[in-house]
């Protein structure tokens, strides 16, 4: 067996670069909505796990513990969400030809 080209390596090194921006460049555009209590919290996170909005009904604050609890339950369920749709875009992005949970890790937003 012949050793690798380095040409061409360098090569798949650079694309491998830049399917990543492109890939960086997707997540941001990915927007994952949750909600919690029958829609008394809402939240919209985007697919580098950012919480980009958090709407509550003005008739639960008297209750901070459920407040609390409703929050965190919404924004879990939205970046649930948000993590899945990245998934299903990384494939498209990648063609299929690199594991979406291994970027996703690389990218510091897989689990």
């Amino acid at each position: 067996m012949g050793m690798p080209n380095l040409g061409d390596m360098m090569k798949q090194i650079q694309q491998a670069g830049e399917k990543m921006q492109d890939v960086q460049k997707q997540l941001e555009k990915i927007v994952a909505y949750g909600e919690a209590g029958g829609g008394m919290v809402k939240v919209s996170v985007n697919g580098k796990q950012k919480l980009l909005t958090l709407q509550i009904d003005p008739d639960i604050m008297d209750d901070a513990e459920m407040v609390q609890d409703l929050v965190i339950a919404a924004v879990n369920s939205a970046l649930d969400e948000a993590a899945k749709v990245a998934q299903e875009e990384l494939v498209k992005v990648t063609g299929g030809m690199m594991n979406p949970a291994d970027i996703l890790k690389n990218l510091n937003l897989g689990k």
